[in-house]
This record gives C-alpha cells, sequence and structure tokens, in this order.
C-alpha cells in the first residue's frame, strides 16, 4: 500500500496537467464573455441564460461517459485492458445515438427554452440566448464524443494528453471568436452565433485529436455492441446523468431567479461565473482525479489506498481553491471591471465574486469527495444528495430571499449551499467510504 506521501506525488503528477487545462478553459471562458461583453447588456445576459440551458444538455452526455470513466478506471487499475477498450467501443454509439434527438429537439426549442428560464419581460435576451443556443445545440453528439474520450484519457492517468488536446482547443476557440463575432478579415459579423460557432469548431477540432492519443495509450475503442458491458455503463451513468440533469434544472430555477432581478444581475451573474471559473474549473480536475485514482484502487482491491487517495485530493484541491477564493474575492471590483459593460454590473458582479471567491473550501471539498465516491462505484449516494442539497438548500432559499433582498439573497443562498454540501460529502466518504465502494469490473 502507498502511504500518504507518496500518493500525493502521485496526485500532483495528475492533477496538474488537468489544472492547466482547466485554467486554460477558464481563460477562455473569461476570453468569450469579455467579446460578448463588448456586444452589450442583452447579448451577455443571453448568452448567460442559454449557457445553463447548454448545461443542462450537456448532462446527457455523462449518460455513458461517466460509466466509461469509473469501468475504464478499474479495468486499468485491474490490468484488464482489453475491457476497457471493449467499454469505449461499446460506450461510443450509443452516446451518439442518445445525443442526437436531444440536439435535434433543442434546435427547434430554443427559443422556448431560453423564454422560459430569461421570461418573456426583455425579448433581446430571449433572442440573442436562442440564437446562441441553436448553434451549440448542433454540436451535442460531438460533445458527447469528445467527453468520453477525454475521461478515459484521465480515467488512465494520461492527463498530459488531455491537457493538449484541451489547451490546444481552448487556444483556437479564442482565436476565431472575434473573427466570427465581430467579422474581421472581410467575414460577416456573426454576433452571439459567432461565438457559439467558434466553440463548435474547437470541439470538432479535438475530437480526432483525443483519438490519436487514445491509440498512443493503448485504448483505442474496440467498436462493439456488448449488451451485458452496456448495461453495466448505463448502471454507472444513468444516476450521475440522473443528477447532472437535476442539477441542471435546479440552476435554471436558480438562475431564472436571478435573471428576473433585471438584465442588468442576470450579466453580472454571467461575468462572476466566468471570473469564478478560475477556480471551479480546476475543481472539475480534482473531482476527476479522484474518481479515477479511487477507482484504479478499488479495482485492484485496494480500498485502504483508495480512502487515502480521495484524502490526500481534498488536501491538494482545498490549499489551492482557498488561496484563489480569497484573492478574487479582495480583488473583485478591480478583476470584474474590463467586463462589465456598465457600472450596475460592475457593482453586482463584485459583490457575487467576493461571495463565490469565500465560498470556495466548501465547493472544493464536495467536488472532491464527490468524485471519489464516484470512483468507488457508487453514482447513486452522490445523485440522490447533490440533488437534495440543491433544491432544498439553494434553489428554493434562493426564490424565498430574493424576494427581500433582490439578487443578493439568491447569491447568499448559494454561498450557504456549497458549504452545506461540502460538509456533508466530507462525512460520507470519511465514515461510509467502506461501505458504499463495489467493484464493477
Amino acid at each position: 500500500m502507498q502511504n500518504g506521501r507518496e500518493v500525493k506525488r502521485r496526485v500532483i503528477s495528475i492533477v496538474w496537467p488537468m489544472i492547466v487545462s482547466e485554467l486554460v478553459e477558464s481563460v477562455y471562458s473569461l476570453a468569450d464573455t469579455y467579446f460578448v461583453s463588448r456586444l452589450g447588456t442583452a447579448q451577455l445576459a443571453g448568452v448567460g441564460v442559454a449557457s445553463y440551458i447548454s448545461w443542462l444538455l450537456f448532462s446527457v452526455t455523462s449518460l455513458l461517459s461517466v460509466g466509461a470513466l469509473i469501468y475504464v478506471a478499474q479495468a486499468y487499475g485491474a490490468r484488464e485492458i482489453d475491457r476497457a477498450r471493449r467499454a469505449l467501443g461499446t460506450s461510443l454509439p450509443a452516446a451518439v445515438l442518445v445525443t442526437l434527438p436531444v440536439a435535434l429537439a433543442v434546435l427547434e426549442l430554443s427559443e422556448e427554452l431560453v423564454s422560459l428560464v430569461a421570461g418573456s419581460e426583455d425579448p433581446a435576451v430571449v433572442a440573442y440566448g436562442s440564437s446562441y443556443l441553436a448553434v451549440r445545440a448542433l454540436g451535442l453528439p460531438l460533445m458527447a464524443t469528445l467527453i468520453t474520450f477525454d475521461a478515459s484519457l484521465r480515467a488512465v492517468g494520461a492527463t498530459r494528453y488531455s491537457m493538449v488536446t484541451i489547451v490546444s482547443s481552448a487556444l483556437l476557440n479564442v482565436v476565431l471568436d472575434p473573427i466570427l463575432i465581430f467579422g474581421w478579415f472581410g467575414l460577416p459579423a456573426l454576433g452571439v452565433a459567432g461565438a457559439a460557432i467558434a466553440t463548435l469548431f474547437s470541439i470538432a477540432y479535438a475530437v480526432p485529436l483525443s483519438a490519436l492519443f487514445l491509440h498512443r495509450v493503448g485504448l483505442t475503442p474496440a467498436l462493439s455492441f456488448d449488451r451485458e458491458l452496456l448495461a453495466k455503463l448505463l448502471k454507472l451513468g444513468v444516476p450521475a446523468t440522473a443528477e447532472r440533469v437535476a442539477l441542471s434544472l435546479g440552476n435554471g430555477i436558480y438562475v431564472a431567479t436571478v435573471a428576473r432581478c433585471g438584465a442588468a444581475a442576470m450579466a453580472a451573474h454571467q461575468v462572476g461565473v466566468r471570473i469564478e471559473s478560475i477556480i471551479f474549473m480546476p475543481g472539475f480536475a480534482f473531482s476527476i482525479a479522484a474518481s479515477s485514482l479511487v477507482g484504479q484502487s478499488v479495482g485492484a482491491g485496494r480500498l485502504d489506498e483508495g480512502r487515502v487517495a480521495g484524502y490526500e485530493v481534498a488536501k491538494v484541491a482545498l490549499a489551492y481553491m482557498t488561496a484563489l477564493g480569497v484573492a478574487v474575492a479582495l480583488a473583485a471590483r478591480y478583476i470584474a471591471a474590463p467586463f462589465s459593460p456598465s457600472g450596475e454590473v460592475l457593482e453586482l458582479a463584485t459583490l457575487y465574486l467576493v461571495l463565490a471567491g469565500l465560498s470556495e473550501p466548501g465547493l472544493a471539498a464536495g467536488m472532491v469527495f464527490s468524485g471519489a465516491i464516484r470512483g468507488s462505484g457508487n453514482t447513486l449516494i452522490p445523485m440522490a444528495f447533490s440533488v437534495l442539497s440543491l433544491y432544498v438548500v439553494r434553489a428554493l432559499p434562493a426564490y424565498i430571499l430574493a424576494g427581500y433582498l433582490g439578487v443578493l439573497g439568491a447569491w447568499l443562498a448559494m454561498a450557504i449551499e456549497v458549504y452545506f454540501r461540502g460538509g456533508v460529502s466530507f462525512l460520507l466518504f470519511s465514515r461510509y467510504f467502506h461501505r458504499l465502494a463495489r467493484r464493477v469490473v
């Protein structure tokens, strides 16, 4: 069994490329927000609403990708490479078949979906949001493929290959954004639709590159239709997908509460979330690292080592995210200024960043320990708890408090819920890990 120091070194070697990847993704998000903010408050608010709906769409991709990540990690830990390749070959065509009809439905109903979240008080926000959402929907099957490929690379610790893919894709997106949004080099100015098209092109570029890297690590998908294996992948993926759909719907309710506080509040929320992504996007890297390391240990039958790995990932994540959170809270006004199209948006974005920055320790604990439990082979418990926390501790209180405190009430509910989720996730992992862990290979 590896000691804590050895596990920590392994954690850092796996996590740092993912942190770089997520930071670059965050920088891209900021660049995207900056370019869109130059178009105006309604455009920025519309893209903000559409982005939350996109997160709901992308929840469908976890139906197979989460199962693939857990199964591949455990198969790799058990040295069953052929099983890992078959899992990939089974999940890919199934993922495309699932996401294609969803993409077509959203393409048809984009305006209605944006109006449902944003309300009909500001037709411009609805128009811009639906334009952005319609283009993003077209890329859903490609996104499902990329997420499954990238999850498999991370599952076996090949995070440097994942980093190369994500960083180069994000850089391509940043280059294409102003060209397509503002119509540089004689091209037509496409506005918010141009931002979505740039993202679509960057995803299309990343898919074959990820496939090449999978081949290099010996994980070329073995295309097949193994019903028994598909059932296992779905058993792991369905709770995770249900969780993400429920969370996305809950966040949709939460964002609808924010949006109804006015276009300036929604624009400020969009600015704040994009800046905060510098912190919470690496949190996803820590969560995936916990799933990967814990999954490999459980697959090899070393539960105590998996438990140590979960704690070591949490220590690194807490140090990183707390330090960045405090820094963002202290410099909130200066960071938000370049992305705010008006003084009102700047004041509100500053308030959001102070609250969000001080809540990062709770967010780190929630993300890492939930990821560790999923990697152990149990996706049902994180699903049930996350959904309960979001609806009961965030969405409902946000709706009530917003009636008295405006958008500040919604953001206060967010901060409280983040700490609640982090604390309970820690208790579940620390007290019940050996009961929750299950080998799926």
